[in-house]
């Protein structure tokens, strides 16, 4: 037995009606008349209760709810066929049993002479007076409205006629049931006392009316009537003949009507006199907003502890280097110094040819050996993607190749007889932009490529493309030089109109206030990356090109304005504080490692110990590599590598020491700090940048969660705000969020370090410089 059957037949719970749910009440009336239907040739005695049973315990199923029934109670017994002579005396005993009751009921002795009475006439008009009277109480007893009279030949005449009443409510129901009663008994007393054969019927006095008058218990009425009514039903005998009502009994809702004096109203009036808990919360976020954010104790803790953290460490003496380095001669006569470095990066949207132009200038420039070049082609052409052969001189990691896309910052070096380069290739999808920022963060100048192609060119500059963001970053980042480099210029036949469409768009956004460009300090190139003209060599093969007369790509790269040896002077050299912020860690190993990055300030030498901030590692500098060749000294500009021993560490790990972090001297007032002043300039924003706000503030290469903690004054604003919308410039107070603290330094001290950046739901919303640490 399952677990549905033995449910089915416990006893423990049995069925209740009124628990159904009004979903189950409308299923169960709506089989009911299904059930009865279906059952009524096979046993058609089965009570309704059992059958409302049976569908509730089959979950309102037809079929089973049949078979269950059929299986609990019998057939109804089939009567064996009867003959044609049974039949005709069934019929005549039947019709001797109907005229027996008008006999019995009007007290007269002969049978026949009632059945004879009974079939005489044709519409009513030959029945007798007891006939009428007989068919009277029968009519009466069934319930039924209408009578036929003897005496009237009409059938309209017959119909009783409706005495219409008028309020119901003044009607008593006694005299419904005092009246009924004296009705009976003054009609049976005149039937026993009239005789079959000389008894007459008044019609007019015995002509029916419709008493309205109810009596309580004895019948339901299943409508409300109107103050008004001809006719309406009630219960009673005439219930079955109705449908059954599917309503369910509902409470009056008056009984449940609170009283003015109870005491549950006054408890609901002590319930509604506070505020509701929405009210509670709502009021609380309302004053969390007016409350100055720079008083909120979050992470004082941990600000506490580093605080007594930095109380408990003591800095080393300074160490001397390993080897006496004549300054003033290395940097005239050692050629680390008199050829000049420049480091550019490459920004653009995506698939603006970035890498492949990387590619051709390494190669056209000899960085590339051709047995390096012929393997690539092989290898592009197996993946069927020949014309990247180029870029995978730079994007060397499989999914890089797979994908098609630069993913990470990619830095390489190549030099000229007059200069050189570190060409860095950032990554042109939006998804990508902390790595293109940590590329601008190493970079003295930017070649921004765009592509020439009808509507390609579109995509990325007008329709929420890279390259107006990417310029906005280069530009605050502290990118001053810009190169616009037209490529695929083969693919538009270097046709000359296009080419100034594209600078007239581009030149007219980046001289906009809100990106900042000089016009001086712009130019405009056009080439073919994978074809290579116009990049290291121009030959004036190409007629189409005749009408440019500007310089190449290299010759516009050796333009870049950087900072003289002259102007780092051995006495300037000497007084500025070593910084360096960390771009790579490299070449980790149980006893040592390397770190990689840009030098903004001062000089270093091994043999000299640095700090590392903010972890405050203290260490000595093992080795110091330019272009990956030991150097005794490296200067400020240069992008340098410098190497420690793993054993000076506290832990033993560089698990302490991040992307972001800076190597500065020992007495470098630099630190690393939790909170800041900034006047920040929002760019077009969708939403406004309220206080408390979380969003990701970038200092050249170092990402940290961040939020606006306090606005202190809004340029052209004298009312007091607390968010910041499109294009304002403000002084605010910003707090860093997370365990580790940001290094930061004032603008004006290191235009590097000073600089910061806003993003929040992967978009540049904003960017700034510290006014103070």
């Amino acid at each position: 037995m399952d677990t549905d059957e033995a449910d089915y037949l416990s006893e423990e719970e049995g069925f209740i009606e009124d628990a159904l749910t009004n979903e189950e009440y409308d299923q169960l009336y709506e089989l009911l008349p299904q059930v009865k239907k279906a059952l009524a040739s096979y046993n058609d005695t089965i009570d309704e209760l059992s059958i409302k049973e049976a569908i509730h315990y089959n979950y309102f199923e037809l079929e089973p709810t049949l078979e269950d029934l059929k299986s609990r109670f019998p057939k109804k017994k089939e009567e064996p066929k009867m003959s044609k002579l049974a039949l005709l005396a069934k019929k005549r005993k039947e019709t001797r049993s109907g005229a027996g009751d008008v006999s019995d009921t009007s007290g007269a002795p002969n049978l026949v002479e009632g059945n004879r009475l009974s079939r005489t006439g044709g519409n009513g008009a030959g029945l007798s007076k007891l006939a009428a009277l007989a068919q009277s109480r029968r009519a009466d007893k069934s319930g039924i409205s209408k009578l036929s009279a003897a005496s009237t030949p009409s059938p309209e005449s017959s119909k009783p006629k409706l005495v219409r009443k008028t309020n119901l409510a003044g009607l008593a129901l006694k005299e419904r049931a005092r009246a009924k009663n004296e009705a009976k008994g003054s009609l049976s007393s005149s039937v026993e006392r009239s005789s079959p054969d000389t008894m007459e019927v008044d019609v007019k006095e015995s002509k029916p009316s419709f008493d309205f008058t109810l009596q309580v218990g004895e019948i339901d009425l299943l409508y409300t009537p109107a103050q008004e009514v001809s006719v309406f039903l009630f219960g009673g005998e005439c219930q079955a003949s109705l449908e059954p009502c599917r309503k369910r009994r509902r409470h009056n809702p008056e009984l449940f009507y609170a009283y003015t004096n109870s005491v549950l109203t006054a408890k609901a009036k002590s319930n509604f006199s506070s505020p509701s808990p929405d009210d509670v919360v709502l009021t609380a976020q309302k004053q969390a907003f007016e409350t100055d954010m720079s008083k909120l104790n979050i992470g004082e803790k941990e600000k506490k502890t580093q605080d007594n953290n930095n109380k408990e460490k003591k800095i080393p003496a300074p160490t001397k280097p390993f080897k006496s380095v004549d300054l003033a001669k290395e940097l005239a006569g050692n050629p680390n110094f008199t050829k000049p470095n420049k480091s550019f990066v490459i920004i653009g949207h995506v698939d603006a040819g970035k890498s492949t132009l990387v590619g051709r200038i390494l190669y056209d420039v000899g960085a590339v050996e051709s047995k390096t070049m012929v393997k690539l082609v092989r290898e592009a052409e197996k993946s069927n993607k020949g014309s990247f052969a180029l870029a995978w001189i730079m994007d060397q990691t499989s999914e890089e190749r797979s994908r098609g896309v630069t993913i990470d910052i990619c830095a390489t070096n190549f030099e000229t007889p007059e200069t050189r380069y570190t060409a860095i290739d950032a990554p042109g999808h939006k998804d990508f932009v902390p790595q293109m920022i940590s590329g601008v963060s190493q970079a003295d100048a930017a070649l921004l490529v765009v592509d020439s192609i009808t509507g390609e060119f579109e995509t990325g500059f007008m329709m929420n493309g890279q390259t107006k963001e990417h310029t906005l970053l280069a530009k605050n980042l502290g990118i001053d030089e810009l190169i616009v480099v037209v490529n695929k210029m083969d693919k538009e036949n270097w046709d000359e109109n296009r080419f100034k469409e594209i600078q007239e768009s581009l030149q007219e956004y980046l001289t906009k206030p809100e990106v900042g460009f000089k016009e001086e300090n712009i130019s405009f190139i056009p080439l073919s990356g994978l074809t290579g003209y116009n990049v290291v060599k121009n030959d004036g093969s190409i007629k189409e090109l005749s009408w440019y007369q500007g310089p190449t790509l290299l010759e516009a790269l050796s333009k870049i304005h950087t900072s003289s040896v002259e102007a780092n002077s051995v006495t300037s050299l000497e007084s500025s504080d070593f910084t360096l912020a960390i771009n790579d860690i490299a070449d980790v190993t149980n006893s040592e490692f390397k770190v990689k990055g840009k030098i903004s300030s001062g000089i270093i030498q091994p043999g000299q110990t640095v700090c590392l901030q903010p972890a405050e590692e203290y260490l000595q500098v093992q080795n110091v590599f330019i272009n990956n060749e030991a150097v005794d000294v490296a200067i400020a500009g240069q992008i340098a590598s410098l190497r420690f021993k793993t054993s000076q560490f506290k832990n033993k790990t560089v698990e302490d020491i991040s992307i972001g972090d800076l190597v500065v001297s020992l007495n470098s007032p630099l630190k690393a700090v939790r909170q800041c002043t900034a006047t920040v300039n929002m760019f077009n924003i969708t939403k406004p940048l309220l206080v408390g706000t979380p969003f990701v503030m970038f200092r050249s290469n170092a990402s940290v969660a961040a939020r606006i903690s306090k606005v202190k004054k809004i340029n052209g604003v004298k009312k007091k705000k607390m968010h910041l919308v499109s294009n304002q410039i403000a002084e605010v107070e910003i707090e860093i969020i997370g365990d580790r603290p940001l290094p930061l330094a004032k603008f004006e001290d290191n235009k590097a370090l000073g600089r910061v950046v806003i993003r929040r739901e992967g978009a540049t919303v904003g960017a700034g410089i510290v006014t103070s640490t």
